[in-house]
């Protein structure tokens, strides 16, 4: 992808963030047409693939920020210290209730990794979804089960829980304007009663999702995959022609190409007087890049 997606403004990044998580989410990769996704996010095709280069690119981009971000919102959200097993879960819902307030289609985006089949799309999702399962798995290690009845019984317990769940968005999503939190609030009743049958004994109450301040998360997340980049992918990212003139063919993109005659001077805000950049202005990019890091 090219490193200057990590500079436009963050609403223009979200505009076309959720564009895709919702297009990806509901259509699968194959289905998912670019198309809707720059209609969506309200923008041209050739700006698009000026960024991601193609639909796959789009796609890995997409599977490595959802990935991340969810991560980090489960790390700053479930404390370590917990090990109240309903607790966990409600910890773990309210996070999922902020992702869902900056990103509604996240959460139903990442669930749909575990059933796309497509070879491209595979090949994007990579390690990120095991790493979001391994943190899944730490969380509920914390769990202390001798407060259930049957104890021996946890990993099923949290299975129901899981079931239960993604059961219950897929019932209740509202595709063109969801309530993560009257959809948790909804949850936690749920969550309440599967506590009162699965504990000895019951002695605080319903279980609650927590309605805290929503947390950014977007500029730590590119921050962090801006840094994940080699040398030569930030020197070479964004490249344009070097020599004075030199002219892209004139044809229409394809789902695999961009055309820099859609990217217009506003949607860049960068380049040079004629659009082009020297070779002095890649390396002093390059220098920069490593400064910041």
């Amino acid at each position: 992808m090219n490193s200057k997606f990590f500079d436009v403004k963050k609403d223009k990044q979200d505009a076309i963030i959720n564009a895709a998580l919702k297009t990806f989410a509901l259509k699968g990769y194959k289905d998912a047409s670019t198309d809707v996704i720059v209609k969506e996010a309200g923008i041209s095709k050739g700006l698009l693939f000026h960024y991601f280069t193609s639909k796959q690119g789009l796609y890995d981009f997409i599977c490595d920020y959802s990935t991340k971000y969810m991560i980090l919102e489960l790390t700053r959200t479930v404390k370590k210290s917990e090990k109240d097993l309903f607790s966990l879960v409600s910890q773990i819902s309210q996070a999922r209730v902020r992702v869902m307030r900056n990103y509604p289609f996240m959460g139903r985006f990442l669930r749909s990794l575990k059933h796309e089949t497509e070879e491209e799309a595979v090949a994007s999702i990579g390690d990120g979804i095991s790493e979001l399962d391994r943190t899944y798995s730490n969380i509920y290690a914390q769990i202390d089960s001798r407060k259930l009845v049957r104890p021996d019984q946890l990993s099923k317990i949290i299975d129901i829980i899981d079931w239960m769940s993604n059961g219950f968005l897929e019932e209740n999503f509202k595709v063109d304007d969801p309530d993560p939190d009257a959809l948790y609030d909804g949850f936690s009743e749920y969550l309440t009663l599967l506590r009162s049958h699965f504990y000895a004994s019951e002695t605080d109450g319903s279980v609650s999702v927590a309605r805290e301040e929503v947390y950014e998360r977007n500029e730590t997340v590119m921050r962090e995959m801006k840094l994940d980049m080699t040398f030569e992918e930030r020197l070479m990212a964004g490249k344009k022609p070097l020599v004075e003139g030199e002219e892209e063919a004139d044809e229409e993109p394809s789902d695999n190409e961009s055309s820099d005659e859609d990217v217009t001077d506003e949607d860049e805000g960068e380049e040079g007087p004629e659009g082009n950049e020297t070779f002095d202005d890649i390396i002093r990019e390059a220098e920069k890049n490593i400064r910041n890091t």
